[in-house]
C-alpha cells in the first residue's frame, strides 16, 4: 500500500538525479535510479542499457549480462495521489506484445526505435550461441498492474521455457531495495564431533560453541549449484577480503594439508558465526544443528583456505577439524552489529562492498577530497553530494582496466574483475593516486557525453552518422587507444625536452591541451578498424559483440600502433 514516506524518498531521489545530471523529464531520471537499485548498474552500463523514447515498444531498457537478458519497464508519477492507481494495463499490453516478439525473435525493425533494435541484434546473437535465460521487470512508484494484466503478461512468457517468473517493483518494493542490508537469506547446517559442544545463554542472545569436521564446514559455504565454488554470501557481513597469496592463508592451507593436519583444532582460531534462529536436539551425541539466516563473521580466510584444500586435496580434510562458535539473535537486534563488528580482526572476502574499508580505499578517499571530489568507496556512498564531485570507484577500476592493463574488452564485459582477481593490480598502492584516477576520469568524460549523445539518437529515431555508432560501445577502446597515440606523441616530441622532475607535470600539461585531439584520431582509427571488420564478416558483425570480444584489444591496439609509431 503506498505511503506519503516512501514516496517522498523516491521522489527526492528522482529530484536530485533531475537536478545533477539535468535528465529531463522525471521519467527517464526514474529509470536511472531504479537500473541502479534493481540491478546495481553504474552510469556508463545504465546509458547503454536504456532504450526508452518514441517507438520503444513499452521497452524503457534491456541489460545483458553474459547469458542472461534482463528487459524492464518502468512507470513513474510525481504526483502523490496517482501513485495510488496501478500501473496502466494498456502499457502492459503493448509491453507484452514486444516482449514476446524479442523473445520468439519476429521483431520487426520498422516497430522500434534503433536503440531496441540494436539490444535485439545482439540478443539474436546471443541465441546463436546457446541458451540464454530472460528476466522481466516491471517496476513503478504506483500499485502493481491488476491481477488480470499480470495474468496476461504470465501467459504469454509461459509457452518459453528460458524465461523467468516477472518481477513486479511497486513503490514499497523499491524503497526496500533501497533500505536492505543487501544480505541474503542463507540456511544451512553443521553437525557437532559427538559430545564436543556446549551452550551458553545470557538473555536475548545464546551461543554453541563447539567442534565441527572440515568437510561438515565445506558443505556449509559450497555454492549450492556449483559445488567447486564458494557461495560468497555467506560472508556479506565479514568485511575483510580473502587473499589467497597472504602468508597467513598459506600457513592455514599448509597446516590442513600437513601429516599433523589433526592438530589444526588447535591452532586454528576457528569460525563465528551469527544466525537467526539455530535448532537441536541438546544432551545428545553428534546432533546436526539447522541454522536459519546465517553468516559466518569471522573465519573468512579460514574457510576459503579450507576450500582451497578442498578442491585439490579433498582426502586430507577427513582429518581436520575445527572450533565453531554459533551466536544466536534476533534480526534487528542491535546486539547483532556488535558481534559482527568486533568479531573482524583478520586479514582482508571479494566484492566492492567488502574492499571498502581497505587502507587504499580510504586513502583514495581523502586525496580525492583534497581535491575537491568525493569518492565513491561504497555504493550511493555521497547520493547527497553534487553529481559533477562524485567519482564511482568501480567505474574508475574499469577505467585502470581499460587504460593501464590494456584490456578494454574485459573492462566493458567483466566489471566484476575489479574487485576481484584484477583488485591488488588497480588498487596498488604505490602505483595508483587520485591524480592518476582522476586523468581517467577526465579523458572518460567526454567519451561518455558523447555515448550518451548517440544513445539519445537511438533512442528518439533521430537521424545520425551510421559510421559512428560504434562510439557509444567502444568507450574503453576509445580510451585505451587515447592512451597509445598519447604515449607516441609525448615520446616523439616531448619526453627529450622534459627535465626528470618536470616529467609528471609536462605529461599532464601535453594531455590536458592535447586530449580532445587524441580522442578524435582514437575515434577516427578504431573507426577503420569497425569498417574493416565488417567488410570481412559481413552480416555477422555487430558492435557489441566486436567491442566485448579479447581478441579485439589486440587488433585495435596493433592498428593504433601502427598508424602512429614511426
Amino acid at each position: 500500500m503506498t505511503n506519503l514516506a516512501s514516496f517522498s524518498i523516491l521522489n527526492e531521489k528522482v529530484n536530485k538525479i533531475v537536478q545533477d545530471e539535468k535528465i529531463e523529464p522525471k521519467g527517464m531520471a526514474f529509470i536511472r535510479l531504479c537500473l541502479q537499485i534493481i540491478l546495481k548498474l553504474n552510469g556508463d552500463e545504465i546509458e547503454e542499457a536504456i532504450t526508452d523514447g518514441p517507438m520503444d515498444g513499452e521497452i524503457d531498457a534491456i541489460y545483458i549480462a553474459d547469458m542472461t537478458i534482463h528487459i524492464l519497464t518502468f512507470k513513474y508519477t510525481d504526483n502523490f495521489e496517482f501513485t495510488k492507481k496501478n500501473y496502466p494495463e494498456s502499457e502492459i499490453d503493448q509491453f507484452v506484445l514486444t516482449v514476446e516478439s524479442i523473445i520468439a525473435g519476429n521483431l520487426l525493425k520498422s516497430t522500434v526505435n534503433d536503440a531496441v533494435w540494436e539490444k535485439y541484434e545482439e540478443i539474436k546473437e546471443l541465441i546463436s550461441k546457446g541458451r540464454i535465460d530472460f528476466k522481466i521487470h516491471i517496476a513503478s512508484n504506483k500499485e502493481k498492474p491488476v491481477p488480470h494484466a499480470q495474468l496476461k503478461l504470465n501467459n504469454a512468457i509461459d509457452k518459453f521455457k528460458t524465461v523467468e517468473p516477472p518481477i513486479y517493483y511497486d513503490q514499497e518494493d523499491l524503497v526496500s531495495k533501497i533500505l536492505e542490508n543487501k544480505v541474503k537469506l542463507i540456511n544451512g547446517k553443521l553437525r557437532f564431533i559427538d559430545r564436543q559442544y556446549l551452550e551458553k545463554s545470557n538473555g536475548n542472545i545464546k551461543t554453541l560453541i563447539g567442534a565441527v569436521s572440515a568437510n561438515d564446514l565445506i558443505d556449509l559455504i559450497k555454492d549450492p549449484e556449483n559445488h567447486n565454488l564458494i557461495n560468497e554470501d555467506i560472508f556479506n557481513e565479514n568485511v575483510r577480503v580473502y587473499k589467497p597469496k597472504h602468508r597467513v592463508n598459506k600457513a592455514i592451507i599448509e597446516s590442513a594439508k600437513s601429516e599433523s593436519n589433526y592438530q589444526f583444532f588447535y591452532m586454528n582460531n576457528g569460525i563465528t558465526i551469527l544466525c537467526q534462529e539455530a535448532d537441536y536436539r541438546p544432551n545428545t551425541p553428534s546432533p546436526l544443528v539447522e541454522l536459519t539466516n546465517l553468516q559466518i563473521i569471522n573465519g573468512g580466510q579460514t574457510s576459503h583456505s579450507l576450500f582451497e584444500v578442498y578442491k585439490t586435496s579433498k582426502d586430507k580434510l577427513d582429518m581436520v577439524e575445527i572450533l565453531i562458535r554459533i551466536c544466536i539473535a534476533r534480526k534487528n537486534d542491535p546486539i547483532s552489529d556488535i558481534i559482527s563488528e568486533t568479531s573482524n580482526s583478520q586479514i582482508p572476502v571479494g566484492n566492492r562492498d567488502l574492499h571498502s574499508n581497505d587502507l587504499i580505499q580510504k586513502k583514495l578517499e581523502e586525496e580525492f577530497l583534497v581535491l575537491g571530489y568525493h569518492y565513491e568507496r561504497k555504493p550511493n556512498q555521497h547520493f547527497d553530494k553534487p553529481h559533477s564531485t562524485v567519482l564511482n570507484n568501480e567505474l574508475l577500476g574499469q577505467l585502470c582496466i581499460a587504460y593501464f592493463l590494456d584490456m578494454p574488452s574485459e573492462a566493458k564485459n567483466s566489471k566484476s574483475r575489479v574487485f576481484s582477481d584484477l583488485y591488488d593490480k588497480i588498487f596498488e598502492e604505490n602505483i595508483i593516486n587520485a591524480t592518476k584516477l582522476l586523468m581517467l576520469q577526465k579523458i572518460y568524460k567526454p567519451l561518455i557525453d558523447l555515448k550518451k549523445s548517440i544513445q539519445a539518437k537511438k533512442r528518439s529515431n533521430t537521424s545520425f552518422n551510421e559510421e559512428d555508432a560504434f562510439v557509444s560501445r567502444a568507450t574503453f577502446h576509445i580510451l585505451n587507444g587515447v592512451k597509445i597515440i598519447y604515449e607516441s606523441d609525448f615520446k616523439t616530441n616531448y619526453e627529450a625536452l622534459a627535465r626528470p622532475k618536470e616529467k609528471e607535470i609536462i605529461r599532464i600539461a601535453v594531455l590536458n591541451d592535447n586530449l580532445t585531439s587524441y580522442i578524435e584520431k582514437s575515434i577516427k582509427l578504431i573507426g577503420e578498424v569497425v569498417k574493416d571488420e565488417k567488410s570481412k564478416q559481413g552480416d555477422s558483425y555487430n558492435h557489441d559483440k566486436f567491442f566485448k570480444e579479447i581478441s579485439t584489444n589486440g587488433i585495435i591496439r596493433n592498428y593504433i600502433r601502427d598508424k602512429v609509431i614511426l
